[in-house]
């Protein structure tokens, strides 16, 4: 009876924890420590975004990513299909990818004369014999071989059938309260093509900002639906804080100090990076600074190819700040640490030196990032807390428009578009 008593307990726990991890969306995370550098981006781009185009042979998507040793593993991937939140759809593989379901990554080439040893894995997406068949969110899963179930990482895709046209423009926010701080994304969406008959209902309608993805605004409601056209000039779901521009810091080569960049010591077995003390900005003035939005860019200057030859360090990062924050913690942010919030890039006080510091492991190249305050309790970072906010700053917001087609039982990803230009 006891044994039975526990196989029992065990079973029941086994499936908590799976359906803990049904409920919870994907979004881009490694599984493992010797994992790093893992970038999925437009083939030739790569500071773009990770999209596709259905049925777009011209449209590619290129991963890249460093696996820590010296020794070659055999290394498969999958996709996933999910919903407009992240998670998983009911569809099965074969609805929605046409050949296999799963493939080798066979393009490898090992570092060269590096104090970390790595392997560095390509891959371009599509391939001929995994083609994608329907749009929606995608996440990409790398995994040893044939152990899908051990995955080293996961990463976002979305696959968009431009079936909706969205056009818009960001604006000062007409709130006097806010005005000097805040912006406003007012958009229209032609749906003509879709054939709709209750848009409300089976349109879901989500702003960005930057690729950000905790603070993202869902479920916007149109102002109004006419003639085929929804209208989202609104005065308040559409609202985010400007922010400012990102923090940057450049180390792609060891032999001098860049902006921003205190000292390199190259003298142990791991070169180590240090940054200089940042201060808080959420009293100055605007001030109109080069910005990555929060994304890297890999590069050596000290010699031929960067895919292999770049140098992995320790960076220290520093915010001076007087006295520790109780009712909070701190965080470095931007896709150096996969925009997420984790003890990975959880920052600690120094009592000596008055400021928060962490490490990082990182990559030879250009890095952009801010510091944020996630208070007890609260789901989204606040990143004016450290860094101010702005109405000039300029961000990328970016519009996803979901349709689900009466009849089915999955997502589409019928719009999208990026809003770069100002009018503020």
């Amino acid at each position: 009876m006891k044994l039975k008593s526990v196989f029992l307990f065990l079973l029941a726990n086994i499936l908590i924890n799976m359906t803990l991890i049904a409920q919870r969306p994907y979004w881009d995370e490694y599984f493992s420590e010797d994992i790093e550098t893992v970038q999925l981006t437009p083939t030739g781009e790569p500071l773009g975004d990770p999209i596709l185009v259905l049925n777009d042979n011209s449209s590619k998507l290129h991963l890249s990513f460093d696996m820590f040793g010296t020794e070659y593993e055999s290394l498969e991937y999958t996709l996933i299909h999910c919903d407009a939140d992240w998670h998983a759809s009911n569809l099965l593989q074969n609805e929605y990818l046409d050949g296999y379901t799963e493939a080798y990554i066979r393009d490898y080439e090992f570092s060269i004369n590096t104090k970390q040893p790595y392997v560095h894995y390509n891959l371009d997406l599509p391939q001929n014999d995994m083609k994608i068949m329907l749009s929606g969110n995608y996440i990409l899963k790398v995994y040893p071989e044939d152990e899908d179930d051990k995955p080293l990482f996961i990463k976002r895709l979305m696959v968009i059938d431009p079936k909706a046209m969205v056009g818009g423009k960001v604006n000062r926010t007409s709130d006097p309260s806010i005005r000097k701080t805040h912006q406003e994304v007012d958009f229209q969406i032609n749906i003509s093509n879709l054939g709709s008959q209750f848009p409300s209902k089976e349109l879901r309608v989500f702003v960005r900002q930057n690729q950000r993805w905790d603070n993202m605004k869902k479920d916007l409601q149109p102002l109004s639906i006419s003639y085929g056209v929804m209208d989202f000039d609104l005065n308040k779901e559409n609202i985010f804080p400007g922010l400012n521009t990102f923090r940057y810091f450049d180390f792609s080569s060891q032999r001098y100090n860049s902006e921003y960049l205190d000292r390199i010591d190259v003298s142990g077995p791991i070169d180590k990076v240090y940054l200089l003390p940042s201060q808080v900005r959420r009293s100055q003035e605007y001030i109109d600074d080069p910005d990555f939005h929060g994304v890297y860019f890999i590069e050596t200057k000290d010699w031929a190819n960067s895919r292999v030859e770049a140098e992995y360090s320790d960076v220290h990062f520093s915010l001076a700040y007087d006295v520790p924050l109780l009712d909070g913690n701190v965080y470095v942010l931007g896709e150096l640490t996969n925009w997420n919030i984790t003890p990975y890039n959880k920052m600690t006080y120094n009592y000596e030196k008055k400021a928060y510091e962490t490490t990082l492991f990182l990559k030879q190249g250009y890095y952009s990032y801010v510091y944020a305050f996630l208070p007890t309790d609260a789901k989204t970072a606040d990143v004016s807390f450290f860094e101010g906010s702005h109405y000039q700053t300029q961000n990328f917001y970016y519009v996803f428009v979901y349709y689900r087609a009466p009849g089915t039982i999955y997502d589409q990803l019928v719009g999208m578009t990026i809003f770069r230009d100002y009018s503020i």
